[in-house]
């Protein structure tokens, strides 16, 4: 008797039934073509160039709409505010135990490096018309307005610069396909990629300058940039966007799925506040029984045909008109907007707002509606998005800056690393360790939440340093600086006033609720009234 025999024997169990024939399915109401369905058939993209000249199009309604649209700039400038403020600050941790190093020494090599990025940052822009934070804001809001950023690093040596690295801001729409190269598979809208998908060069648009204004789709190569996608293992372009979908080579903007609610909104508001205008400069008509001398400040106006005789008085913004006999008025009602015309502009808002990521509240600037509870869940949930952002933001275009910024450092001879520690190839995912601070999130209620805090940081479970750095703190600038106000009361003989904080959650919370309720009554009794 064989093994298998032996444990088939041992175990029991039957024989394995046979799956192989087909069996009657349940039918999915998605992909078939009934009920309220039967008429929905998706719209597909066969060729490039159709999905090259959408996402065009795409783009410049999103300019547009930037442009002379107040809510879709809120939105991006909302966005962009609370993830960028006045710039992401590195703070260098280098690991001293991985690097064999003491603790003094690593803070000297960090405190250099931090030094060298703040004399970089002032220098950073190509045209020398922004800092670094001023790049970052504009990155940002490409990223979220055209949903891509290009930024080119470029070399270039300046007297009086100790740094040759610039960026160059680029618009996406350089980006693109050469005429002459629009049948080549391996260029995807100005892309180029290898056979497995990796990007290795990207095609930006450089043509000579022209006072007339030309359209880049025309351009051949010739008048094209072949920019490499990396140099060794610097980057050779920042080309960032938020990938949404698999083997995605370029960025649509967050804005391009309720476009057509911004735009219809827009003219509504438009439309609305038209006939407004048109309401109040109505003018007043006023029939005359028997014909009569008209005072002589009228202005007489005759129609040629019927010699009939019609007076004005004009009032700026509108007008008086008297009728000749027999003639009775008509004056029009304006009963604009009509009574759900604030309930339809909320409802698009909140779809805005959806496509943006962010809550109504934030969008809209709008807290009228809010208790206390819905406001911090509509600002937590907010800066879920803002960190989800600053995050991607940081991981592939401030970290990998960082990190060219000291390596041209070290080449050059700025960066001094201790005697004994590893190189700095060798180390440089230690050496070039950074942590990014970027805007605080703020309080709604900073007792309750610093009260929070305290008690995280008393049970262990947030360092201070961690709560410095939500504040938009460096938590070793800060130490430093209270060291240094300890030592000058200390020398005056004066006692720092300490502030008692009382921690208790739960009273808080009870707290809380009870101004909650009253909230919420409150905006139902507003609303009722």
């Amino acid at each position: 008797m064989s093994v298998l025999s032996a444990i088939r024997n041992f175990f029991g169990g039957s024989a394995p039934v046979r799956q192989a024939h087909v069996l009657p399915k349940a039918s999915l109401d998605a992909g078939s073509f009934r009920g309220s369905l039967k008429n929905w058939t998706p719209s597909r993209v066969q060729l490039r160039s159709h999905a090259a000249f959408e996402r065009d199009v795409a783009g410049a309604r999103v300019d547009e709409l930037y442009s002379n649209d107040g809510v879709a700039r809120s939105g991006v400038n909302s966005i962009a505010t609370n993830v960028i403020g006045c710039g992401l600050t590195p703070q260098s941790v280098i690991p001293a135990k991985l690097l064999g190093l003491d603790s003094q020494t690593v803070t000297d090599v960090q405190d250099q490096m931090e030094w060298l990025w703040s004399e970089w940052c002032g220098q950073a822009h190509y045209r020398g018309q922004m800092c670094f934070a001023d790049l970052q804001m504009l990155g940002l809001r490409s990223l979220i307005r055209h949903g891509e950023m290009l930024h080119l690093p470029v070399m270039d040596e300046r007297a009086g610069y100790r740094f040759a690295l610039r960026i160059q801001d680029v618009r996406p729409v350089r980006l693109r396909t050469p005429w002459d190269r629009q049948f080549d598979p391996l260029i995807h809208d100005g892309v180029e990629v290898s056979p497995t998908g990796v990007p290795k060069a990207y095609w930006i648009a450089s043509p000579e300058p022209s006072a007339a204004m030309l359209d880049d789709s025309m351009f051949t190569s010739s008048q094209f940039l072949r920019v490499p996608a990396a140099i060794g293992h610097r980057r050779g372009v920042f080309h960032i966007f938020r990938a949404e979908n698999e083997e995605q080579f370029r960025g649509v903007s967050c804005l391009a799925c309720a476009l057509k609610f911004f735009r219809h909104l827009n003219d509504s508001i438009d439309y609305e506040l038209l006939a407004q205008v048109l309401a109040a400069s109505f003018p007043v008509f006023i029939g005359l029984e028997d014909t009569q001398d008209m005072p002589g400040y009228l202005k007489e106006e005759t129609d040629g045909e019927t010699e009939e005789k019609r007076y004005y008085q004009e009032i700026p913004a509108g007008g008086i008109m008297y009728g000749n006999k027999g003639e009775k008025p008509e004056v029009l009602e304006s009963k604009r907007p009509s009574a759900n015309f604030i309930n339809f502009c909320e409802l698009v808002l909140r779809i805005m707002a959806s496509s943006l990521e962010i809550p109504y509240e934030v969008l809209t600037k709008d807290f009228s509606k809010t208790t206390y509870s819905s406001a911090r869940a509509a600002l937590l949930e907010a800066w879920r998005v803002y960190e989800v952002y600053r995050s991607f933001f940081t991981r592939h275009y401030c970290q990998p800056l960082w990190q060219m910024v000291q390596e041209e450092a070290y080449l050059r001879g700025y960066l001094k690393l201790p005697a004994g520690a590893p190189d700095f190839y060798e180390g440089l995912p230690y050496w070039c360790n950074t942590r990014w601070i970027g805007p605080a999130r703020g309080y709604i209620d900073p007792t309750k939440e610093i009260a929070a805090n305290i008690a995280a940081i008393e049970a262990g479970l947030m360092s201070r340093s961690e709560a410095i750095a939500e504040r938009g703190g460096d938590f070793d600038e800060i130490s430093e600086q209270i060291a240094r106000e300890k030592a000058r009361y200390e020398e005056l003989g004066i006692a720092p006033a300490k502030a008692a904080v009382s921690v208790n959650l739960t009273a808080n919370s009870e707290k809380e609720g009870s101004n909650d309720g009253n909230a919420e009554q409150d905006n139902d009794g507003a609303h009722g009234q």
